[in-house]
């Protein structure tokens, strides 16, 4: 699919798209306790983790995960907590993800590789030793392990990455009745009487950044809904005090306001806890007035792209200086069209789109946006883009 994208502007009131992080976490916790949400126009992510949750109730012995990291990594420490010989394969990116960190800490656990396709035979110890620095996702799943184990301990070495993903995840099982404690770099899972959720998965900030930093980019104004009330850590939310301190209006009080400003100020952020913001921040910044700074962005190169490797080109299709250098430089300036192909990157994608509705633009390969939000474009058409969808 390639869209052409001419310069546009963006502003009205949308409802924020579903939460991959969050709905992948429900849709897991269905294995523990009742769960009842529905989920709209789910995303490629979301559909890879109710086949995975169906096929582990259905007794399969061999999962197909697509492209998604999150399921994967939760899914290794899931099956090895229940004792079955399973094997997991993806498509070609998620063949492409390092798995080391997993495999040294399940000691207890057989795989037939490093690397998908595999198969793991054997059983998790209660208590387990794991680096910090890969994923964040592997401690989560950890978590929903313990909870079928009947508890455990799990110790990370750092440094650690992420944690505000597992923060989340704590966040779901103690809202629920469980017990789960992180202190320092040890999490106790003492599991309690899950109650059963009811409700919906709530909006995503780092998906709904890309509309904000639309409208920012041109000139409008924009209400977005749905979204969870911000917790004081840093993560995803973050993006709204971030987007405050580069002089945009953005507030979030019930939903999320933003109103544009005709000056950003640059902006140096670490977002080792919330890689994910990494492309939106580096899509406002293309137009600060000096030189923006991402750090901690190293796990950035094991994403659906090498992300370091993508922002920069992406903005250099654009007319943006860009490099890197243990961080990632970023020099604002005025974006010129460009012709671009999606790395099969959703959030390159959706990062060249809202750089194409202050340039103007085209996207080849712009389905890759399906895994997260298969809304993207026509939301934004909705918002007042002028898109074509060839």
């Amino acid at each position: 699919m390639k869209v052409k994208v001419h310069p546009s502007l963006i502003e009205g009131k949308i409802k924020a798209p579903p939460s991959k992080s969050i709905g992948i976490r429900l849709i897991f916790l269905s294995l523990l306790t009742k769960v009842n949400i529905k989920i709209e126009n789910p995303s490629d992510d979301i559909k890879v983790a109710l086949e995975a949750v169906n096929a582990i109730k259905q007794g399969r012995d061999y999962i197909y995960l697509g492209g998604s990291a999150t399921a994967l990594r939760m899914l290794i420490p899931i099956v090895s907590a229940l004792g079955k010989k399973v094997t997991l394969d993806g498509d070609e990116t998620l063949r492409r993800r390092p798995l080391v960190t997993i495999f040294k800490a399940l000691k207890g656990v057989k795989f037939s590789s490093t690397s998908l396709p595999l198969t793991l035979e054997g059983k998790l110890e209660k208590e387990i030793e794991i680096d910090g620095w890969e994923s964040s996702q592997y401690i989560s799943g950890l978590i929903y392990a313990y909870h079928i184990l009947g508890g455990g301990m799990i110790k990370i070495n750092p440094p650690l990455s992420s944690t505000s993903y597992i923060r989340m995840t704590i966040d779901v099982f103690n809202k629920l009745g469980s017990d789960v404690k992180m202190e320092d770099n040890i999490i106790y899972v003492n599991p309690g009487n899950l109650e059963q959720y009811n409700g919906y998965v709530p909006g995503d900030f780092a998906l709904a950044s890309f509309y904000a930093i639309a409208s920012l980019l041109t000139g409008g104004k924009l209400e977005i809904t749905g979204l969870y009330e911000p917790p004081n850590y840093f993560g995803d939310h973050s993006i709204v005090k971030i987007l405050s301190k580069m002089n945009a209006k953005s507030f979030y009080s019930g939903s999320w306001i933003i109103e544009s400003s005709p000056i950003y100020y640059p902006v140096t952020v670490d977002v080792n806890d919330a890689p994910d913001l990494a492309p939106s921040i580096a899509t406002i910044a293309s137009i600060a007035k000096g030189v923006s700074e991402l750090k901690g962005v190293e796990r950035l190169r094991i994403k659906e792209s090498d992300r370091i490797s993508t922002i920069i080109s992406t903005l250099k299709s654009f007319n943006i200086c860009a490099s890197y250098k243990e961080s990632i430089i970023v020099h604002g300036g005025k974006p010129q069209f460009a012709s671009i192909v999606c790395p099969k990157d959703h959030r390159i994608a959706m990062m060249g789109g809202d750089l194409s509705l202050l340039s103007g633009g085209e996207i080849e390969k712009a389905e890759c946006v399906n895994k997260s939000n298969p809304k993207f474009w026509e939301d934004l058409i909705m918002l007042g883009g002028k898109i074509n969808i060839a």
